[in-house]
């Protein structure tokens, strides 16, 4: 980001809810994981496009996007993203600034199998 870069929070249109991966061990040792939420944000949701697509792509991501949020400590690649009931893994996370007030998340769509 630039220097004295910032967002319009009229931007923010987009509701997601931001979940944490909780393992806990079952009968014989075996552990499980499940997804709690940890909070439900507005953000600013853009999809990749252009040469953004063929470079994800290249690294086998799906339907990669950056998500700006407002600060949310807890906030990790443990983490998932669900809008519209779809699931997207946390790729990077970025505390824009190091200042605790906007981070811009990473995402790329969840794919079962």
């Amino acid at each position: 980001m630039k220097p004295g870069w910032f967002t319009n929070p009229g931007e923010l249109r987009t509701e997601i809810v931001i979940k944490q991966r909780t393992v806990t061990s079952g009968a014989g040792g075996f552990s499980s994981e499940s997804y709690t939420t940890l909070a439900t944000v507005w953000c600013r949701w853009v999809n990749a496009h252009g040469s953004e697509v063929w470079a994800a792509e290249a690294v086998q991501a799906v339907q990669p996007a950056t998500v700006l949020i407002r600060y949310l400590s807890g906030v990790d690649t443990t983490c998932i993203v669900t809008l519209g009931g779809v699931a997207y893994k946390v790729v990077s996370v970025d505390d824009i600034h190091n200042r605790h007030e906007w981070m811009e998340l990473k995402v790329q769509r969840m794919v079962n199998g």
